[in-house]
């Protein structure tokens, strides 16, 4: 970036910014004395009355902006008659909440200004697809941030990062009229910011989070993404850029599906609130979607400078992460029990709409194959970009399509012959990771043997079976130790009831803290363990130390705040027992032998 490219774009940035920034409070002042504010309710996250209308200095600020740069075109006509139409509906939503029929049909009316003045997907001869394609996008989006609107802060910050990133990829593509819209819907998502942000003092309401999400939806879909050649790209690029709005709206969609509650009820089951259920504050669950968009954003960026194939790799195996991602949050508890989850899960069934519960949830090893499917794909094509660095020849790709059929089935015999799927992924262990070895080596001697049978191995490579067996062995132990992970994580962050020491830091203290871990029914939190040998001291065992021997015990209990001690030796004698059970009377601590670990997670 030059210095007047530089000059301009800080220039484009602080007014809308300066507006926002200095407007906002005014529009809280206002709706404060007028009473027009958010009270807190059962299916709303915010806990204090709190302003709204935040929305009428986003839009006033995004118009100054926009007015001010921006020479008034049919494209930026359009985008200001659908944006303030958008704005204007959502404002009588905010003053009357209207059903979401009608707030469903004027965001279908925004979509057909758009399209009016020929603002749409371009599909190459199949123009009635690119307008129903454009009028679901729109209306998708718009209504993914008026979801992702659901904590302080998490839509505003979205909002920014994702128009920041369609501002990178305009300087790429040189599409300045859209670069400099996205640049205005950033400054103004930042102005506002600093009055969302934990704690709010404002909110943007349906009129700021429609509005934002419809700009972003439209102009998604202007200047270079529309005369993009190939159609992969021209999805790809703004899919990957609102990737976490999007993931959120598809995830609460399949979660009140199988819970059999309707999409338009508000309630505490999005992402974020799920993240919070785990243990996050809001701040560090906000942050982690910033991070989140971020990360899908720069895969985005890619497909303007790198081989197109390789950054849909990545991207499919981003997306893949983000699946699992997903499953492992639809085990978090939400707003409602388990019982009457289970009960109208139940109804659904006897209603016979339950495509969705029984092949992504009840089928699990459906869904396993499907990925290995994809993974299998994706290892033995990764193998040729690798072998020809990202240019594989033309007479390649017949030998690629003969191939991988024979690939395919081989692959998945072997998964199935060594019992990938009799396996639950949550428990991986080292034995689950040699039966992966074993079966990707296997299989791949029997893929180089079957080639050879069938094809004498003309003008096959060996390098590219090796490099496919390392590539497929990565990703399936990869993708398997994803939601472990996961759980191993929030389980350390979560807020425990009960701080609990381990004394014995053997293979059984061992045992007892994975399970400690990866159980959701053990409210406690072991902080670490106590062990007599004091060639342990100081060391760590699954991140957890060994803080000392039994004469540190006291001390320990009174400065951790000790709840619990939890008795990990079997062999210990009955009198060792009794001296420990004495230093946590006096310390007013409980202690448990190993058979009691269920009694203490229940009390």
């Amino acid at each position: 970036m030059n210095s007047e490219i530089l000059f301009n774009s800080l220039f484009v940035f602080l007014v809308p910014f300066c507006v926002s920034l200095i407007l906002t409070p005014l529009v809280r002042s206002f709706a404060i004395k007028y009473k027009l504010v958010a009270r807190p309710k059962d299916n709303r996250f915010h806990r204090k009355v709190t302003a709204i209308l935040g929305g009428v200095g986003i839009f006033i600020a995004a118009l100054a902006g926009i007015f001010i740069n921006v020479p008034l075109t049919k494209n930026i006509l359009a985008f200001l008659v659908g944006g303030s139409f958008v704005f204007l509906w959502g404002l009588s939503d905010d003053f009357r909440p209207m059903r979401p029929q009608v707030k469903l049909l004027g965001q279908i009316i925004a979509s057909c200004i758009i399209i009016f003045f020929d603002i749409s997907f371009n599909i190459a001869n199949y123009k009635l697809l690119s307008y129903v394609l454009t009028i679901f996008w729109i209306i998708g989006i718009t209504n993914a941030f008026n979801l992702l609107d659901n904590m302080d802060g998490l839509a505003a910050g979205t909002v920014a990062i994702s128009s920041i990133m369609i501002f990178l990829s305009t300087l790429m593509t040189g599409d300045s009229i859209t670069g400099v819209i996205s640049l205005i819907l950033a400054a103004v998502a930042l102005g506002f910011l600093p009055y969302n942000f934990n704690p709010a003092k404002i909110y943007m309401g349906d009129s700021g989070s429609m509005f934002l999400g419809f700009s972003l939806a439209t102009i998604s879909i202007m200047g270079s993404y529309r005369v993009a050649s190939n159609i992969l790209v021209t999805l790809a690029i703004p899919v990957l850029i609102l990737a976490v709005p999007i993931f959120d709206t598809l995830f609460v969609l399949v979660m009140r599906n199988i819970g059999g509650r309707s999409f338009w009820v508000g309630g505490k089951d999005h992402t974020s609130h799920r993240l919070v259920s785990l243990g996050l504050s809001e701040r560090k669950t906000v942050i982690i979607l910033y991070c989140s968009s971020i990360v899908f954003g720069l895969i985005a960026l890619l497909y303007t400078k790198l081989n197109i194939m390789i950054v849909s790799i990545f991207a499919i195996l981003s997306i893949l992460a983000l699946a699992f991602f997903g499953i492992f949050l639809a085990e978090v508890e939400s707003y409602e029990k388990e019982e009457e989850l289970e009960k109208a899960r139940k109804k659904k069934i006897s209603k016979g709409n339950v495509v969705l519960n029984t092949v992504l949830l009840y089928k699990r090893n459906f869904l396993e194959v499907v990925v290995d499917l994809i993974l299998i794909c994706i290892s033995y094509y990764s193998a040729y970009l690798l072998k020809y660095d990202a240019r594989i020849p033309l007479y390649v790709f017949p030998l690629i399509s003969k191939s991988l059929p024979i690939i395919i089935v081989i692959k998945l015999l072997a998964f199935f012959s060594f019992g990938l799927y009799s396996r639950i992924w949550p428990y991986m262990s080292i034995h689950d990771a040699i039966s992966i070895f074993k079966a990707v080596t296997l299989s791949s001697i029997l893929n180089v043997v079957a080639v050879t049978f069938f094809f004498r191995f003309v003008d096959y490579s060996r390098a590219i079976f090796i490099l496919d067996w390392l590539i497929l062995l990565f990703l399936a132990t990869g993708i398997r130790i994803v939601i472990p992970t996961l759980t191993e994580y929030f389980s350390s962050v979560s807020a425990k009831e009960k701080k609990i020491i381990i004394f014995g830091a053997g293979n059984t203290g061992e045992a007892v803290l994975r399970e400690i871990k990866r159980s959701k029914n053990l409210k406690f939190h072991a902080l670490g363990f106590i062990d007599d040998d004091k060639g342990k001291v100081g060391k760590k065992i699954r991140g957890v130390p060994v803080l000392g021997s039994r004469n540190h015990l006291a001390k320990i209990l009174q400065s951790l705040k000790i709840d619990a001690v939890l008795v990990a030796i079997p062999t210990l004698s009955e009198s060792d027992f009794q001296e420990i059970g004495l230093i946590c009377r006096e310390n007013k601590v409980s202690i448990r032998r190993l058979g009691r670990i269920l009694d203490l997670g229940a009390e």
